[in-house]
This record gives C-alpha cells, sequence and structure tokens, in this order.
C-alpha cells in the first residue's frame, strides 16, 4: 500500500498484527552496483559475477537495496525491528537525504501506537540511526534490545575490521544509554519474539522468529542482501566482519527457511522484502510473497 508515497505492507502472523514498513527505497542512480557488494576482494571474482547476473536474466547491473522496518504488534506493545537511516541522512550523498527517515511518517499513517520496543538485528548505521536522529531517542519511550556480544563490540577500544561503522555504532550506544538492553540467543524477548543466532555479518547478529499460533516469521536482517547469495550463499560481501561465520550462517538460516517453508523477512530486498526460500540443486532461491 501507498500513502502519500510512504510503501506500508500489512498482514498478520497468528495472533500478531505486522507490518512492513519502508524507511526508504533509493533508486538509480543511487542503488549501489552489484559489483560494489560482490568484489574480488570478498571472494567473488568478476567472471563468476558476470555470469550469475547474465544466468539471473534480468540485464541489471544494481542491487536493490531497500531499508524494510518490521512492525509487530505484541501484547506488551509495538516492537520495531531495525529503523532505518532515519531523517537527513546524508552519509550516502546529498541526494539520498529526502528518499529515507520515512518510517516515523510511516508508523503513524499506519495508525500504529508510539513504539515500545526498538529491537536491532545489529548496530550498523543502516539500521540504527533511525532509533538516535537526531542526537537523541527517537522514540523515547521505546527500551531497545540489541545482543550482549554486538554491544560490547562496538562499544571495544579494540580496532574493527569496518572503523567507518564505529562510530555510528558507539553514538547511538551511548544516546539509547540504559533503554538499550542485551540479550542472549535463543532468548523470547518479547511475546512472540525469540532471538536466533546469525552472527557473523556482525558478532552479535540477531535474527528473530516471530511466532502465534503455529504461524513463523523469520526475520533474517543483513543474513544476505540479494537474491544472489541465494543461489551463491557462500558469497559475501565487504559489510561482513566474520566472512567464514557469516556463510555458516548464511547456509544454515536458508536451510532452516526452506525445510520448514517459514515466511521470510529480508531488510534489504525490494519491499517489502517478504517471501520463501527453496531448495534449488545446492543452493536456494527467492520467492517474493504476493503483495497488494
Amino acid at each position: 500500500m501507498r500513502d502519500n508515497g510512504l510503501l506500508i505492507h500489512r498482514f498478520q502472523i497468528g495472533d500478531l498484527a505486522c507490518a512492513v514498513i519502508s524507511d526508504g527505497q533509493p533508486g538509480p542512480p543511487l542503488e549501489p552496483e552489484l559489483s560494489s557488494f560482490f568484489t574480488p576482494g570478498s571472494g567473488v571474482p568478476e567472471p563468476e559475477l558476470a555470469a550469475a547476473v547474465a544466468a539471473e536474466g534480468l540485464g541489471r547491473r544494481t542491487l536493490t537495496c531497500g531499508y524494510n522496518c518490521l512492525c509487530v504488534e505484541t501484547p506488551d506493545g509495538l516492537a520495531v525491528i531495525d529503523t532505518g537511516l532515519g531523517k537527513d541522512f546524508l552519509g550516502y550523498g546529498p541526494h539520498i537525504r529526502p528518499l529515507v527517515g520515512r518510517l516515523p511518517d510511516g508508523l503513524r499513517a499506519a495508525g500504529l501506537p508510539e513504539p515500545a520496543a526498538v529491537v536491532l538485528t545489529h548496530l550498523h548505521e543502516d539500521h540504527v540511526r533511525g532509533a538516535v536522529w537526531p542526537g537523541e531517542p527517537a522514540y523515547p519511550g521505546a527500551v531497545g534490545h540489541a545482543h550482549a556480544a554486538e554491544i560490547a563490540f562496538w562499544s571495544s577500544a579494540a580496532e574493527s575490521a569496518l572503523p567507518e561503522q564505529r562510530g555510528p555504532a558507539r553514538e547511538a550506544i551511548r544516546i539509547l544509554g540504559e533503554r538499550l538492553r542485551p540479550f542472549t540467543y535463543d532468548a523470547e524477548i518479547l511475546p512472540g519474539l525469540h532471538t536466533v543466532e546469525a552472527a557473523g555479518h556482525t558478532p552479535g547478529h540477531t535474527a528473530y522468529l516471530v511466532r502465534s499460533r503455529g504461524e513463523r516469521l523469520l526475520c533474517l536482517g543483513d543474513t544476505f542482501y540479494d537474491p544472489l547469495q541465494l543461489r551463491h550463499p557462500s558469497w559475501r560481501t565487504p559489510w561482513d566482519g566474520d566472512a567464514a561465520r557469516s556463510v555458516r550462517s548464511r547456509r544454515r538460516l536458508l536451510a532452516l527457511a526452506a525445510a520448514e517453508n517459514l515466511l521470510v523477512h529480508a531488510y534489504h530486498l525490494p519491499f517489502p522484502g517478504l517471501g520463501r526460500i527453496e531448495r534449488h540443486r545446492d543452493a536456494f532461491r527467492w520467492t517474493p510473497e504476493p503483495s497488494a
């Protein structure tokens, strides 16, 4: 559904009303080149990428990098899983500024209550900045949730493999302060919302299983960026902190989703980022869920 240019998709998981709200869907020329994500340095030789794109048959050169924020109305209040880039973001150039930061307007347009919880898959800027702009909690009544290892890693004085992400992550941790609660894997942090180990992209990268009355949704965060990674699950990106672990997590989670026919939410796929994963030879493939 479009509401004054806002992208909102409603659906139900058992008794839990859910919605995906886009914080932004930047199009050309802001879509990143596939070759900037899947590079020889991240283990994807140029001929292999070219062959995979040709086999896909879509003639594309770019990755459609949306920011799909998942909202779940739990018995304890509204949980928003990841919060986008927030308003007035200039980090990718001035042209992106009017294209992102739409989550708050989307929440209002959808008639949803003020979030009671901000639940983070990890602390990269494009997932957490929307919770802390402009330098204060965007949702002051919300409790933040992130994995303990994620908070510890970005708080550490040790050097990071991604130094450009350390500043925004630390700033988010500082601003959220005591509102940010650490958790462990295999925990129910809110009614119907369970944490699932997905480490590798970052040390505490977390997937979430939304479960109610026998229905389930697996929210995968940045487990994969593009459907090409389902056909080539060993492909990693420059944003994966621990490349080997990210590949192991991706294979395990894709296998789980395929084996149990789970509805899947993918943060960076074209809106609304919902679909199913099935086995295809020795890899997987993505089928988008029909949406109005």
